[in-house]
């Protein structure tokens, strides 16, 4: 979507606006001689290198420049000290950059645990980095010695970078994936439980009523059920709203620590604290998500078969018998129908001309049925160069005239491999049963192979019902 928008407007331009934009809300959010309390210039122009590599050109270096630079003379900064904030702010994105570069592409997406540690030593690099830049500033802190100044900067820096890099990350993945898959189809997949972030909330505000040092882990479990219970992105973001709401509670005084000095050493220890706080739920988030991406190639591989992309046979039998049910129990109006199908001589297909090319056969065979089939029709591959399918049918007639068409289609299959072209047939077998009460999934495989069988003596090529056999 960002490179649909800059081919409209050079990338430098984009890179600086959003710098620009982004540095002034940084720049209003700060208290007379503190640092910003909200900051995400750097953490955005950091995603913005990492992911495109069109905005990480030396005139987009040059655009963030001169966007610090501007927001902090639009926020009327003293000259000298908007270019010392500019050089800090630069100083630390380019450190990201260069370590980010180093990672592996699974590393940024929050690909099990190891991302999320890798993550943490490339934002504490770049807060480290714009912390030392920035540490010669004097702010009106109290107590405030070098030392304070740069573990001040490294602590609001690295929880910036901590929470705002993940929602980045996550955010970019979740609309490829929506442009890949279709917003409908990506948004019904989605169920939302909201007991988990219910339970945070009241953590949260039992954690201000209770006040302490120990109040800042009451929201540990619940933060902990977050994330076994949501996916990346839905996880990031509570992630982010659950920092912003807490630093906003202590900077209102609301959460008391009962320190009696409230010295910089707090400040530092509670933002540190909170930003290795949110590093077990992500963790546990990055360990889900490739549990769940390991799920789904496990349901892939058992659900659908691996040559033909049609349904496995276990898969086939285990969806025929729900569909065998449902019309038992709720559309006693109509009939079940299995039609069993083989591929005349494929023996002498492999035999002559190998098996990739019987395998190549199979594919357009298998394609050119589904595309012949509607979405409620089961189909699967039960065999080497056995296909069957279950259909819902009003009569007979409905189903014998689906074997017939399927039958004419693969007659018409053009499959071409190596200059070869292959003419295909198939027999098919049919059975039909009407009668609800008495539909027997089992015995109905076995009357379609038998019909199947005597399509087969029959000459192949041709369509055989049960019912004939046995009039016969």
């Amino acid at each position: 979507m960002l490179l649909r928008l800059t081919k409209k407007c050079p990338p430098f331009l984009f890179v600086g606006v959003v710098v620009f934009v982004a540095a002034t809300i940084g720049i209003s959010s700060r208290y007379i001689g503190q640092l910003a309390q909200i900051w995400p210039a750097n953490a955005l122009l950091l995603w913005l290198m990492i992911t495109y590599p069109r905005f990480s050109q030396k005139s987009c270096w040059i655009s963030a420049s001169v966007g610090f630079l501007l927001a902090g003379w639009v926020m009327s900064d003293p000259l000298f000290v908007n270019i010392w904030l500019a050089t800090a702010n630069l100083a630390g994105v380019s450190i990201g950059y260069a370590l980010f570069r180093r990672l592996e592409r699974q590393e940024k997406e929050l690909d099990g645990p190891q991302s999320v540690l890798a993550l943490l030593l490339v934002c504490s690099g770049a807060a480290g980095a714009a912390a030392l830049v920035g540490t010669g500033i004097a702010f009106s802190l109290p107590g405030s010695t070098p030392w304070g100044r740069f573990i001040l900067w490294f602590s609001s820096e690295l929880n910036r970078y901590l929470v705002l890099l993940p929602v980045c990350f996550a955010g970019k993945k979740w609309f490829s994936d929506l442009v890949q898959a279709g917003w409908r189809s990506v948004l019904s997949a989605q169920s939302f439980n909201i007991a988990p972030i219910v339970s945070l909330a009241a953590s949260v505000v039992l954690a201000t009523l209770t006040g302490g040092p120990g109040a800042i882990a009451f929201p540990v479990p619940a933060l902990l059920w977050c994330a076994l219970t949501y996916s990346v992105l839905p996880m990031c973001l509570v992630v982010l709203i659950f920092n912003v709401t807490v630093m906003g509670i202590v900077e209102a005084g609301l959460l008391n620590f009962h320190q009696t000095n409230e010295t910089i050493g707090v400040t530092v220890s509670f933002r540190l604290g909170l930003s290795f706080l949110v590093l077990g739920p992500l963790t546990v988030a990055a360990i889900m998500n490739t549990q769940r991406a390991l799920v789904a190639r496990l349901n892939q591989s058992i659900t659908w078969d691996s040559l033909t992309h049609v349904l496995s046979r276990q898969a086939y039998l285990e969806r025929s018998a729900d569909l065998i049910k449902n019309v038992r129990e709720t559309r006693k109006d109509e009939g079940v129908a299995i039609l069993m199908l083989d591929l005349d001589r494929f023996k002498d297909i492999n035999d002559t001309y190998g098996h990739f090319t019987g395998d190549a056969a199979l594919v357009a065979v298998s394609a050119a049925i589904s595309d012949a089939l509607c979405a409620e029709q089961i189909f699967g591959r039960v065999g080497g160069e056995e296909f069957a399918i279950t259909i819902a049918a009003i009569d007979e007639n409905m189903a014998l005239g689906l074997a017939e068409k399927i039958r004419q289609t693969v007659e018409n299959v053009s499959c071409f491999i190596s200059d070869v072209g292959l003419q295909m047939t198939v027999s098919v077998g049919v059975v039909y049963r009407k009668e609800a009460d008495v539909i027997d999934f089992q015995s109905l495989l076995t009357q379609a192979d038998a019909a199947l069988y005597a399509a087969k003596t029959a000459g192949r090529n041709c369509v055989v019902k049960y019912s004939d056999l046995n009039r016969n």
